[in-house]
């Protein structure tokens, strides 16, 4: 997925022309909220200058409705250093003139490839889908044993899945066995792994880490892979490399490694509740009255397609931790 050949790597993936749209994508009302957000955040936990880290930017639109709407805070905005986090050659270029177009100062953003390059600020790290690219390992109970999905080639090399690797490594079967006794389950180390950094990094220097995703808290005990090309679901082995290919986020395994590191968990709830809570309508109402009858169809649908219950409101989580 990440080598020089991979999908995140190379593609156009993002928005009506790519595979699959995302919450700032459908409406300026969601980075405006976050944006409202992570100001909140920044006065009450961090108040002087630090680094606004951003996850994989997409197209930077979560980015330019972040500092469009928190103009009206010029401490805020002088105290920022932006640091993006992207490995799409062809997406750090659209995010750069996208970002050039549409925000008058643009010179205190860098693009770097991890968060091993930043300097030694307090930060507000966030993600918008995200950690659900990142890759998986597939479960299930047996018989009595753990036995692990892995992928097979046929004499055509095409590929599936087979279910044949008996677990016997003891600290994953010690992890698997203390998983409430579900049946299925999803693991991902490289998610692990790259929370466990954001967490470190907050325990070291401070600040604020707000992570949105689908995902759940509870385990559906069934396997969530899936994969997307042009906004609808594909056969996953179909084209490597050219669609793609997500799972849901387990947030209960980022509660537990941020608790882990003695970080406090300021918020956790569905991505409906954060923005009602967080004045998504009234901002709505406000923009309503500036707009004719074509833009506030617009309007009104991004909104509702952002709290639907049936939709992202239900399955997008959003978690704030904090130190």
């Amino acid at each position: 997925m990440y080598d020089n050949h991979g999908y995140y790597t190379n593609n156009n993936i993002v928005g009506k022309s790519g595979d699959f749209i995302t919450a700032p994508e459908i409406s300026q009302l969601f980075g405006e909220i976050i944006g409202l957000s992570i100001y909140s955040l920044w006065k009450n936990t961090i108040n002087q200058s630090f680094n606004l880290i951003e996850l994989g930017p997409g197209k930077g639109t979560l980015l330019i409705d972040i500092l469009n709407i928190t103009k009206k805070f010029p401490k805020f905005q002088k105290s920022l250093n932006i640091k993006l986090i992207e490995i799409n050659d062809d997406l750090m270029k659209q995010q750069k003139y996208n970002l050039k177009t549409n925000v008058l100062h643009t010179k205190n953003i860098k693009w770097v490839k991890d968060l091993t390059s930043l300097s030694p600020n307090p930060a507000i790290i966030y993600a918008n889908e995200f950690l659900d690219c990142l890759p998986i390992r597939q479960f299930y109970h047996n018989n009595g044993t753990w036995v692990e999905k892995m992928v097979n080639f046929n004499k055509e090399d095409e590929a599936f899945f087979t279910e044949n690797k008996i677990i016997q490594d003891p600290t994953t079967l010690s992890f698997l066995n203390k998983q409430d006794h579900n049946n299925i389950l999803e693991i991902s180390e490289q998610r692990d792994n790259y929370f466990h950094q954001i967490c470190k990094y907050l325990r070291k220097f401070g600040g604020v880490s707000l992570i949105i995703d689908y995902g759940y808290y509870n385990n559906p005990n069934n396997f969530t892979l899936q994969s997307i090309s042009n906004h609808q679901r594909t056969n996953i082995f179909d084209n490597p490399g050219t669609q793609d290919i997500t799972s849901l986020v387990n947030f209960k395994r980022l509660i537990e490694i941020a608790k882990g590191h003695n970080l406090n968990i300021y918020t956790f709830c569905s991505q409906k509740e954060f923005l009602l809570s967080h004045g998504i309508e009234k901002r709505k109402n406000i923009i309503l009255k500036k707009c004719n009858n074509k833009q506030k169809d617009i309007i009104e649908k991004g909104y509702e397609r952002l709290i639907d219950e049936k939709n992202m409101g239900s399955l997008f989580k959003v978690l704030i931790v904090t130190r």
